[in-house]
């Protein structure tokens, strides 16, 4: 567990597409438990209030992305709770990039995506900063406005990174 607070943090929600269909989803689930209540001693409310946490933990778990920067690295981490998450040490960036992106030609979507020299860590639209390493992979961070975002890295990384 990280006990500092990061100098920066921006976090990008699931877009509204995917809340509406996770939310949906919950929603049927919640009406088909109490409409039909199943037999052998389970309550309705019971399975409906298992739907409806359920629903709430796909939320915290994947339910956007968060970059947050500190003084000698940043962190991407996937949902509210940030349990699966990716630290890049600043040593390890040769430059940043804003750009604009295709997620589903280039990702084949959002998520956390790519193998290998290219990856993606996003949650809805196409823009993105990527980090160009210096072992020549590159890794996307989805953000509503990467050159803010690359503003902020450059200041709080001491001006370190080169531009496109």
């Amino acid at each position: 567990m990280d006990l500092e607070t990061p100098k920066h943090a921006v976090f990008q929600p699931l877009a509204a597409w995917a809340r509406l269909l996770t939310w949906g989803a919950v929603a049927f689930g919640v009406w088909a438990a109490i409409r039909n209540p199943p037999g052998d001693g389970f309550s309705s409310s019971v399975i409906a209030a298992a739907v409806l946490s359920l629903g709430i933990l796909v939320e915290l778990v994947f339910g956007g992305v968060k970059v947050e920067l500190f003084s000698d690295r940043l962190r991407v981490s996937l949902g509210r709770i940030g349990w699966i998450k990716k630290t890049v040490p600043y040593e390890t960036i040769e430059r940043i990039e804003p750009v604009t992106y295709r997620p589903l030609r280039e990702f084949g979507g959002w998520g956390v995506r790519g193998f290998g020299t290219k990856q993606a860590w996003t949650a809805q639209g196409n823009r993105a900063l990527v980090l160009h390493r210096v072992d020549g992979s590159q890794l996307y961070l989805g953000c509503e406005n990467p050159e803010r975002l690359a503003e902020r890295l450059r200041g709080t990384a001491g001006q370190r990174f080169a531009s496109h």
